[in-house]
């Protein structure tokens, strides 16, 4: 009988009507009347070995009646013709194993029926059952798709429905890979050039398995993986691109391959899909704008195509304006964010310190206010959607001149007269200063500019000023010099250059105090004072050093020799160890003291030639001797003698007569050694 189709109700239909024909054929009406029919077995399971031996399974029928054997059939189509295979004697055994089969490399039919007697009969089998039969097949794409046949159509009623896939990975090793209620399965292996075997198995709720033969192949995956995009592509502090990417649905994407350029491309570097992330250190990304783009590799080799939204790094540049105080940044636009950018923000570091944000903006320039010369400013943009960032490059700089002063000092400040001050710099010629712009305080008041000088000016790197609108004897005076540049800006400020103020007063017993303000201020400080005085305009030439700022004058040594006109300045001395290599010194104001006349007139002489008190002579020192008269008078107010020489005193004669004793008025007129005129008066008693 030719099957060109198999509807399982239709051959069971048939089988039971040819035995029925073969019952009413041969047995006698008597005989079937006392036959006891036994139903054939309930196929539960069909399980091929490895070596492909199958194994049925199957259920008792009920009732052994007169039951002669199982006979087992088998065919390689369903159709038939089905032969005997084997048959079972015992009614109590429920399995059957068809040896030499090789179902493992074919699918193989079976009809399971009961023999009994009188007759002998073959129930009707239950059912068609085959072997489950796995085919694999690779058609590149990184997948293996099995499919594979019921045991029976319908299902065994008691199967748990369940088709368990088991996979040999490594070789000798199987392990449930996955499982499905249908006849068929995509694994998406992800292996390259290897051999996967496979079977199917499903259990059913008696107890047994149906188990389909062994088959593998040699799997190829021939597939890209799908590209995924580009997250960010940032700029590190070092000035390198970093770049991220989201992840490749791909599973077996193993690595992503960096490409730099655009036009062409050209790739930089393979590396590991995860952690992704990578810096490319050797980048430019510091100098120049860089375009980058990725493309995923799979582990069999498979490369996809390049990302097309390439991602560009912002090239961040600055230029600044010294005399307004500005910076300009400007950037290139940050392309293809997941989400557009909505803004960039503008972050500065002052001075190496922290990061911070200082404006935001929709355009793709700034300028930043504010700059102080000789101040380091740090810049980073930041491109931003709300939720991922993109950081351009750090751009550093320092507003200062092109060629900034190595120093400028302010050597010394020194008194030249009542009415000006000596002042005198050491400056750097070979800088950007365009002039210099001298500042001056009273008495520790506050500055203000006094003039400006041109670099001109300087020679031998020394620059001198004399400012001729002071009062040095009331006043002390500092200065300090300023560098200017061209736009008017100060690029560097000089010390302190401050006069010593002397002062100086009559004090007790013939003394003189002087007292003075300390010098301003060289770097290693003033070493000693050094004092100078002037008698009657005299100056001495060697002076009295101390170290204090006050000193007491002892001038009674010039009594009787002095008009009285003292003098004095006082003169700091700087210490050694200048760091220009200078020692220098300052003068401070002139300081004059005028002693007021001192004299000192006896009340008695006794002109008897005794050798003892014979002149009436007084004792006068700080005057003007050419301003001086000496005049006697008698009890009548007659003169007796006038001298005006104050060495010359009165012997009690007159013409070269001696006067009788008595008492005598004298008057004394002098001038002070400041020009005032003092008159002295009194009497004296002359005895003989």
């Amino acid at each position: 009988m030719k099957v060109t189709s198999y509807n399982p109700d239709s051959y069971r239909e048939r089988v039971t009507n040819f035995y029925r024909w073969v019952l009413a054929l041969f047995l006698l009406p008597s005989a079937i009347c006392l036959a006891q029919p036994v139903a054939s077995p309930n196929v539960k399971c069909v399980s091929v070995a490895a070596n492909g031996n199958v194994t049925l399974t199957w259920v008792t029928p009920a009732g052994p009646g007169g039951f002669l054997d199982y006979k087992i059939s088998s065919s390689l189509t369903l159709a038939g013709p089905y032969s005997v295979v084997g048959s079972v004697n015992t009614y109590s055994l429920t399995s059957f194993t068809h040896v030499g089969v090789g179902a493992n490399t074919k699918r193989v039919y079976y009809l399971v029926q009961s023999e009994y007697n009188p007759g002998p009969v073959l129930s009707a089998p239950t059912d068609t059952f085959s072997t489950l039969f796995l085919n694999v097949t690779n058609p590149g794409t990184g997948n293996a798709q099995l499919s594979w046949n019921a045991i029976a159509t319908p299902a065994v009623s008691t199967s748990t429905g369940w088709y368990k896939i088991y996979m040999e990975r490594p070789i000798g090793t199987w392990s449930l890979h996955d499982s499905t209620q249908i006849l068929s399965y995509n694994d998406n292996f992800h292996v390259c050039n290897d051999t996967l075997s496979y079977r199917i198995e499903i259990a059913d709720n008696t107890g047994c398995s149906s188990v389909s033969n062994v088959t593998g192949k040699k799997l190829k995956d021939n597939s890209p993986p799908t590209i995924a995009a580009i997250d960010t592509l940032s700029v590190n502090g070092s000035g390198f691109a970093t770049i991220s990417w989201y992840q490749s649905p791909s599973p077996d994407a193993s690595s992503v391959i960096i490409y730099r350029g655009g036009g062409p491309w050209f790739p930089v570097d393979t590396v590991p899909v995860l952690p992704a992330l990578y810096t490319y250190t050797a980048s430019n990304a510091s100098t120049v704008s860089e375009q980058y783009s990725i493309a995923f590799l799979d582990s069999c080799g498979n490369t996809s195509s390049i990302v097309i939204n390439k991602h560009q790094t912002m090239y961040l540049s600055a230029s600044f304006d010294a005399c307004a105080g500005t910076a300009d940044l400007a950037w290139n636009p940050y392309i293809n964010m997941s989400a557009p950018v909505n803004q960039y923000e503008i972050l500065v570091s002052v001075n190496g310190g922290a990061f911070n944000l200082i404006a935001t903006t929709k355009n793709t320039a700034y300028t930043y206010t504010g700059l102080v010369i000789g101040t380091a400013y740090c810049y980073i943009v930041r491109a931003t959607n709300g939720t991922k960032t993109s950081s351009s490059n750090q751009i550093c700089f320092t507003p200062n001149v092109a060629n900034p002063p190595a120093f400028t000092y302010n050597r010394f400040a020194t008194v030249r007269s009542n009415t000006s001050i000596l002042i005198t710099g050491y400056v750097d010629p070979a800088s950007s200063v365009n002039n210099y712009r001298i500042e001056r305080a009273v008495s520790g008041g506050v500055f203000s500019v006094l003039t400006t000088i041109p670099t001109f000016s300087v020679t031998a790197n020394t620059i001198t000023y004399t400012d001729k609108n002071v009062n040095t004897q009331g006043y002390s005076y500092s200065y300090k010099w300023k560098a200017i540049d061209s736009c008017s800006q100060v690029i560097m400020t000089s010390n302190l250059g401050t006069t010593i103020l002397l002062s100086a007063s009559v004090a007790p017993n013939l003394d003189i105090a002087l007292s003075w303000s300390d010098y301003g201020d060289w770097p290693d400080s003033v070493d000693h004072y050094e004092i100078f005085r002037a008698v009657d305009g005299v100056w001495s030439s060697t002076p009295t050093i101390t170290v204090g700022t006050t000193y007491t004058d002892d001038v009674s040594p010039f009594f009787s020799t002095s008009r009285g006109v003292f003098s004095y300045y006082v003169a700091a001395i700087e210490r050694n160890g200048n760091i220009y290599a200078f020692k220098d010194s300052s003068k401070s104001n002139i300081a004059k003291v005028y002693e007021y006349p001192k004299i000192y007139v006896p009340n008695t002489f006794t002109p008897n030639e005794d050798g003892l008190n014979d002149i009436f002579i007084p004792v006068i020192g700080f005057i003007n001797p050419r301003e001086y008269a000496l005049t006697i008078y008698d009890n009548t107010g007659t003169p007796v003698i006038t001298s005006t020489d104050p060495k010359e005193g009165w012997d009690g004669k007159k013409k070269g007569h001696n006067c009788p004793e008595g008492v005598y008025m004298y008057v004394i007129n002098c001038t002070a050694s400041n020009g005032d005129n003092s008159q002295v008066s009194g009497t004296v008693s002359l005895i003989r």
